[in-house]
């Protein structure tokens, strides 16, 4: 029989939880997560009026879950998003950064300047502005917090047509790095989930457009995750069950990250 002591370890029980780009499919599903493991999850994302819809969905009373828009490339709306979550609750325990864009499907000739600015804006320097303002949050509260970096298996992967989003990618992980690194010191765990193709409405029309048998024959496992195939990743890195555990990636992608370079 199981030693109930260490399921517990998973709990979010009284945790507080932000998920940002949380009006997105993925960051929908991981709210959800935390949502069932008795975190109280604050949703934010520039979609104001989509996240209204998604907290209805996830928790139609409304007792376990705060909405607050937030553009992570602008440090006043962080600001703002700090300001009201002080307000509303003592403490920050996990930030799950999930606020993120694709791009364009371009080649590395073709990508302008525009276009790259906005995918590493919002991947790489949005998370970076946004993880120091919640660290700091943490760091002022001696809170004992955990940050979730979410990365993709293109992090590590080479695909043609992906290079702003994937650079970005990688760049997360090398981030992850190196704030585990400085925030050790201060009792903040910092490490990254990369998930490969998920059974979002995106991949799945992509995965029945023309061109779909190519993309299915580069995942070794030959289909997408579910998304609550997330779930013992995500609980593992956002609770005590990973106490000894930062600057550490975890891919839950079926092999995909390993299998090759294909375009």
């Amino acid at each position: 029989m199981m030693n109930s002591q260490w399921i517990q370890k998973f709990s979010l029980e009284n945790q507080v939880a932000i998920v940002t780009g949380a009006a997105g499919g993925l960051g929908q599903q991981l709210a959800r997560i935390l949502l069932d493991a008795g975190a109280k999850v604050i949703l934010t994302d520039i979609d104001a009026e989509r996240l209204n819809t998604i907290s209805q969905q996830l928790d139609p009373s409304q007792q376990h879950i705060f909405v607050q828009s937030c553009d992570v490339t602008q440090k006043q709306s962080i600001c703002n998003l700090i300001e009201a979550i002080e307000k509303r609750f003592s403490s920050v325990d996990i930030l799950i950064n999930c606020a993120g864009i694709l791009g364009n499907d371009s080649l590395i000739m073709e990508v302008t300047e525009e276009e790259w600015d906005a995918v590493i804006n919002v991947n790489l320097k949005g998370m970076w502005l946004i993880s120091t303002a919640v660290a700091k949050f943490m760091m002022a509260k001696s809170i004992k917090g955990k940050i979730v970096n979410i990365s993709s298996s293109l992090g590590l992967r080479s695909q043609l047509g992906r290079i702003p989003y994937a650079t970005s990618k990688a760049g997360v992980e090398h981030l992850t790095r190196n704030m585990a690194m400085e925030l050790v010191q201060y009792d903040i765990r910092v490490n990254c989930l990369a998930p490969g193709w998920m059974n979002t409405q995106m991949v799945t029309d992509l995965l029945n457009g023309p061109e779909g048998d190519k993309y299915r024959k580069t995942i070794p496992m030959r289909r997408t995750a579910e998304p609550e195939e997330l779930t013992g990743a995500l609980l593992l890195l956002a609770s005590d069950a990973s106490s000894y555990m930062t600057g550490t990636v975890i891919r839950v992608d079926g092999g995909y990250a390993y299998c090759g370079i294909d375009d």
